[in-house]
């Protein structure tokens, strides 16, 4: 049986489940005023089939408006239409955040995956414990860059109808904690086959490197306030992180043409919402200034405009539309955004090194990331070339590798943490027009509407312009 199949199959098992459990709210409500574990209609499917409904869960959460949202603070693509140029000029509707607030901590979210966690280590099915301690990892690591402060330690908890707010640090904290517990479930193994895990299909090796990079990134992300010692760990672990140049070891959702809602989920957006997104202006020109060969990879050429990219600036207003993404590449049904990768993991490295004055080793490896990087676009573009960087030091060389970084990790949300940790990429004036929104760029997403009426501990003076917890300065 085929993956795709299988999915097919097993993610129809999950949709008669959500037939079956109703959930009136997010960290309150029928779901989660009574012990998940105790649900009878939960506990008649099997922990397998379970984890796949968080997968898919987990799929619309990392692909899905949230990555579009941050994707266009990052001037990454921008947003031409209706509420999606209002989310581009740093407006977003704070309603429109309900739902995936919904996804962190209702049905896929952290109930089911403290379900599965619970009945995995019952059943002494460690390896599927470790993966559901990775993929809530990755989801409230996520989620403390993006807001900073949330209900976690007291979240999915029926003792707690209003649950309280834990600061961005202490989140994090627990989540590296969650990440080592992870790392030796996984290593401990499973003795049976049926795992469904449609990222690495079960493979330790490939779970316990990318277990290394995430708690890389998070410790990085520290760097404001941690000094030396967050290059020190970060490291540390970024050299037991991701190692396969190929790309089969990154953290990527599983996508295929062969229909049935299993394409893209970019794919599918653009689809139905043809010129509500383009390229972003900040990308389209960092990619023409470098003669970077990404630039007709990631985006098509307009034949309106001479054959070019057009991108559009915050405050924008089409026509001409900014040009679309390629659908032959990063726009493609089967096409899969890397949350966790390979070369995340090396610009982690050479960031570090940079930072504690290995500046030829940062060096070496930014050049070897753009190698690896160019070898692997030539499979879509044979004439893609990538810049190169020789004789240079210094702010020149720590410029050169976040700007890299920010190039090539298009469409990931780690950009956002990137760009307040560094300041990089420069959000500067082109012909006297700004590239930023009127009150600068937004460093967190608004709490949602809901959550803000229904739990009285939200924080107060929810702006987007605020700080979190590891920006400061």
């Amino acid at each position: 049986m085929n993956s795709m199949y299988k999915i097919r199959v097993l993610f129809c098992t999950f949709l008669v489940v959500l037939g079956i459990i109703s959930c009136e709210g997010f960290l309150s409500g029928d779901l989660l005023d009574s012990d998940p574990n105790e649900i009878s209609d939960v506990n008649q499917v099997s922990v397998e089939s379970l984890f796949v409904g968080s997968q898919v869960t987990m799929y619309g959460f990392m692909e899905g408006y949230l990555n579009r949202l941050v994707t266009l603070f990052m001037q990454q693509l921008s947003g031409q239409l209706t509420s999606h140029a209002d989310d581009y000029n740093c407006a977003p509707l704070d309603w429109r955040l309900d739902n995936r607030w919904s996804d962190i901590y209702g049905t896929g979210g952290l109930v089911d995956l403290r379900t599965i966690q619970n009945r995995s280590l019952e059943q002494e099915k460690y390896l599927l414990l470790g993966m559901a301690q990775m993929w809530e990892a990755l989801l409230f690591s996520t989620a403390a860059d993006l807001w900073g402060d949330l209900p976690y330690s007291e979240a999915a908890n029926s003792r707690f109808t209003e649950p309280s707010f834990d600061s961005q640090r202490e989140i994090h904290d627990d989540v590296l904690a969650l990440i080592d517990d992870a790392i030796l479930n996984i290593e401990k193994g499973q003795v049976f086959s049926t795992l469904n895990d449609f990222t690495y299909g079960g493979v330790q090796a490939k779970w316990i490197a990318a277990a290394h990079t995430l708690k890389a990134r998070i410790q990085l992300n520290w760097a404001e306030v941690d000094g030396a010692m967050a290059y020190e760990n970060a490291l540390a672990s970024a050299q037991n992180g991701i190692a396969d140049q190929s790309g089969g070891g990154d953290w990527k959702p599983l996508h295929s043409a062969e229909g049935d809602k299993q394409e893209s989920v970019w794919n599918q957006f653009f689809s139905k919402n043809q010129n509500a997104y383009g390229a972003g202006l900040l990308l389209v020109d960092m990619l023409k200034r470098d003669n970077d060969g990404r630039l007709s990879i990631y985006f098509d050429p307009q034949s309106a405009y001479n054959d070019t990219v057009v991108g559009m600036a915050p405050g924008g207003s089409p026509p001409p539309y900014a040009s679309q993404l390629n659908e032959n590449t990063v726009g493609s049904e089967s096409w899969a955004v890397p949350w966790v990768s390979y070369h995340e993991n090396q610009f982690i490295i050479a960031e570090c090194q940079y930072q504690l004055g290995q500046e030829p080793e940062a060096l070496a490896t930014l050049n070897n990331i753009q190698d690896e990087l160019e070898t692997r676009w030539q499979g879509n573009d044979p004439s893609c070339q990538l810049p190169r960087y020789q004789n240079i030091s210094g702010l020149d060389l720590f410029s050169a590798i976040m700007n890299e970084k920010y190039k090539a990790l298009f469409l990931n949300m780690q950009t956002f943490s990137d760009w307040r940790r560094t300041g990089y990429p420069v959000f500067e004036d082109r012909d006297g027009n700004s590239t930023e929104c009127d009150n600068g760029i937004p460093r967190r997403l608004p709490y949602p509407e809901l959550e803000k009426k229904t739990n009285s501990n939200t924080p107060n003076g929810d702006s987007i312009f605020d700080r979190v917890q590891n920006d400061p300065n």
